[in-house]
């Protein structure tokens, strides 16, 4: 009797347990943090950058591609700088066949694209992280990104590029 007894006590307690699971349903399909709401900056290559001019170069035929180069320096005019990067000066580059509205993760896959930080002498391939394009006007393309390359090289936060078209031998910001 004293057997059945201890029996039925652990039932009940067995019956009274509470197993409780963590909810793990993402938001995104993606392990990658949010995106930063301040100017995009962080590290490359070990060296600090912060985002300071950046310029879209619009495709001078219907099979080109839009080429992104973003630097942490002060440029007089984004459209017609030279970009250099350099050791204390990295920079920041991509092509997109297409650059629309909406988010891109970056990878080696179809319908992914990657990002290079060339720190003057070495040109990384970003393919870990993710772009978001918000607005695409005449003559600006807003934005977001996260990319990161080892330990030594990771940045977060919002860009503004200028639109540069090209027009007589010279890339200009693009007219309304």
């Amino acid at each position: 009797m004293k057997k059945l007894f201890y029996f039925i006590i652990i039932l009940i307690f067995g019956a009274c347990s509470v197993t409780t699971e963590e909810d793990t349903t993402a938001t995104s399909s993606t392990t990658l943090p949010d995106y930063e709401t301040t100017t995009l900056s962080g590290k490359i290559s070990g060296t600090a950058w912060t985002f300071k001019t950046g310029r879209v170069t619009v495709p001078t035929s219907s099979t080109g591609s839009y080429s992104v180069s973003m630097i942490n320096d002060n440029l007089s005019n984004a459209c017609s700088s030279a970009y250099t990067g350099t050791s204390s000066n990295p920079k920041v580059m991509f092509s997109r066949d297409n650059l629309t509205v909406g988010e891109t993760e970056l990878g080696w896959g179809t319908g992914q694209g990657t990002v290079t930080f060339y720190d003057g002498s070495v040109n990384y391939g970003v393919s870990t992280g993710k772009i978001s394009i918000d607005t695409h006007t005449t003559t600006a393309v807003t934005g977001k990104m996260y990319a990161k390359f080892g330990s030594h090289s990771e940045i977060n936060g919002t860009f503004t590029l200028s639109r540069c078209c090209y027009s007589s031998g010279t890339y200009s910001l693009c007219s309304e």
